[in-house]
């Protein structure tokens, strides 16, 4: 399909600024904390999201304590099945609380402000080519495909979180009422009030903690939406490196022209070089935390899919689905960078050098150093990033999970 019968170029052609994802993409980073509108040149949002998302800042470290806290007040009177909830939601809240401290470091505003008028392929569209404008549409739809995977996801956990327990405890009710089981919820946190026998408070503690998780499960996918659409952008510069070497001699050009080519290719790979170190650098503390949460957490989850309770299998299908299923995209688009920064070189000695000028082919050396390393994303803690630590973890998980499972029985 073409660039001028595509249905959705003219909607992609207008500046991201007021395309509506963006915009909501805005307004919900606030509400969470994650962004400020303002570093978009967006309209300001609503003073009340702003007072939320510094009051989530807030209410997210004491969540963790307070669960921590629980686990080890109520430890040796908690079921198996509690105690399933309490090892799945407490890393969850670790890396909340971790993103959202992420978030406040200065490289994480930097690339945020740099996304609109410098990163986004829009500011690099030409009339006159269409391979810009197509990649500029796989990009974006790329980009919305995987946010509402990732939302969907985390959203249908949050739905489970909240009515599953709701369900077990009028299924056991007449235990509940001869205090033979607690109450159940989705959050255990200790408070200075019975919430484990008594309906009332429990009801009250159950909405919310229903309100917490779903606060929390937004902060997870909406981060790592965030870091696909700056992964996604650079893979989209690079291809676009690509295609300005493969074409831009395929025509004979005068000296002076030839060198204007040579300096835009130069510019171009250092801004890509740039953008690479500053997605590092900003992203690099949440990409490494990611590989972190699934290695330890999956043969956890795992466990309570193929032993655990069959009432709550399904809310643990879903919660690993969301963090697997984001660290095996992102692992593959990490990887991608890789892949498509190693063969660079190649592509820019096809040029015809041999019939520039001295001066000309002595432009092309530096540059030409410079494409012979491949880009690899090294996280935080110097995790080089890609399939291989996701194929350790994978492997990892089912060698857990056997222990696990040969251990507790």
């Amino acid at each position: 399909m073409t660039v001028k019968n595509d249905p959705d170029f003219e909607y992609y052609l207008k500046p991201p600024r007021e395309q509506v994802f963006y915009k909501g993409m805005a307004i919900t980073m606030t509400f969470l904390r994650l962004a400020n509108s303002s570093w978009w040149d967006l309209p300001p949002t609503l003073k009340l999201l702003k007072i939320h998302g510094d009051m989530f800042l807030i209410v997210a470290p004491i969540c963790l304590s307070l669960q921590v806290l629980y686990l080890y007040v109520y430890f040796n009177e908690l079921t198996f099945t509690t105690l399933g909830t309490m090892f799945s939601m407490i890393p969850a809240t670790l890396v909340v609380n971790v993103k959202l401290l992420v978030s406040m470091r200065t490289a994480y505003k930097q690339i945020m402000c740099n996304l609109m008028d410098k990163i986004h392929i829009y500011n690099f569209l030409d009339d006159n080519d269409d391979f810009i404008k197509m990649k500029l549409l796989k990009v974006e739809r790329n980009t919305r495909w995987l946010t509402t995977f990732l939302v969907s996801f985390i959203l249908m956990d949050w739905l489970l979180w909240s009515v599953i327990p709701l369900r077990n405890n009028i299924i056991n009710k007449d235990r509940i009422a001869n205090r033979t089981i607690r109450l159940e919820t989705c959050l255990y946190m200790w408070m200075p009030f019975d919430y484990g026998y008594e309906f009332r408070t429990w009801l009250i503690t159950h909405a919310m903690n229903v309100y917490l998780v779903f606060t929390g499960g937004l902060v997870l996918s909406f981060n790592d939406s965030n870091n696909f659409i700056f992964i996604f952008h650079f893979l989209g510069h690079v291809d676009i490196l690509r295609h300005k070497m493969r074409t831009y001699f395929t025509v004979k050009l005068n000296d002076i022209d030839t060198k204007g080519k040579i300096v835009e290719l130069i510019k171009y790979h250092s801004f890509i070089l740039s953008t690479f170190k500053d997605m590092e650098a900003g992203f690099g503390a949440n990409v490494t935390l990611n590989y972190l949460q699934n290695l330890l957490n999956d043969s956890l989850l795992l466990y309570q899919i193929m032993v655990g309770d069959k009432a709550n299998r399904l809310t643990y299908l879903f919660m690993m689905q969301f963090h697997m299923g984001g660290l095996i995209v992102m692992s593959f688009a990490l990887e991608q960078i890789r892949i498509k920064t190693e063969d660079l070189a190649l592509d820019l000695y096809q040029v015809p050098w041999e019939n520039m000028s001295t001066s000309n082919q002595k432009l092309l050396i530096p540059i030409l150093l410079r494409m012979q390393t491949p880009l690899v994303f090294e996280g935080a803690l110097g995790l080089q990033t890609g399939v291989r630590p996701l194929a350790s973890i994978i492997k990892s998980t089912f060698s857990y999970y056997v222990m696990l499972k040969s251990s507790i029985e």
